[in-house]
């Protein structure tokens, strides 16, 4: 201790530095092909009220965050993400054991939005970790899999029909809402059965 670089240390500072302090995601290149959701599309998508209050209690957190200059909702629909789901190394059993780990380990998933791809953000992604590494130790990344993102366009014969149906149904207007989720089974709908989901 003291004299060689904690591999935990080392990746929770790397996995720290993927997002600033204004929820903004470092990786180069990362926002380049991501979708700008026009002004009246984000004022008609806000008509839904977000509601930080409402939405903080119903997940019993004390507060929210994310990328600055966008509400909850826009957070979670139209932005794409970048999370650690995982990280561990070293001794993890129990009681006690002083020990620096030879290697640290993490999962991170990312939520892409229209025009971006896996493959795209995968090689950005491992060029800018294997960048920030430090010299002294050595970098490997593992993809598993990925999704192109998919968005149902609000003017398409099928969804006026559903949206027609239900404000008659319920007499209330029918607002378009982006839903951020990993279902790429849906861009493959599209893509081999030309249905729209």
């Amino acid at each position: 201790g003291g004299a060689v670089p904690n591999p935990i240390h080392v990746l929770s500072r790397m996995i720290a530095n993927l997002i600033d302090e204004n929820g903004h995601i470092t990786i180069d290149g990362f926002y380049d092909n991501v979708d700008v959701v026009s002004d009246e599309e984000r004022a008609e998508m806000n008509k839904l009220k977000d509601d930080p209050e409402g939405f903080k209690k119903s997940i019993g957190l004390n507060g929210v965050e994310g990328e600055t200059g966008y509400t909850t909702l826009e957070r979670t629909s139209i932005r794409p993400t970048l999370d650690c789901n995982g990280i561990w190394g070293g001794y993890t059993g129990e009681g006690a054991k002083t020990v620096i780990p030879s290697k640290a380990f993490a999962k991170i998933s990312m939520r892409l939005v229209p025009y971006q791809t896996p493959d795209e953000i995968t090689e950005k992604f491992t060029k800018y970790f294997e960048k920030i590494a430090p010299a002294n130790v050595k970098v490997k990344v593992n993809p598993h899999h990925g999704g192109m993102p998919y968005v149902l366009p609000s003017d398409t014969k099928e969804f006026l029909a559903a949206k027609k149906a239900m404000e008659t149904a319920f007499g209330k207007e029918v607002l378009p809402y982006r839903s951020g989720g990993s279902i790429p089974i849906t861009a493959m709908f599209e893509q081999v059965l030309g249905a729209k989901s």
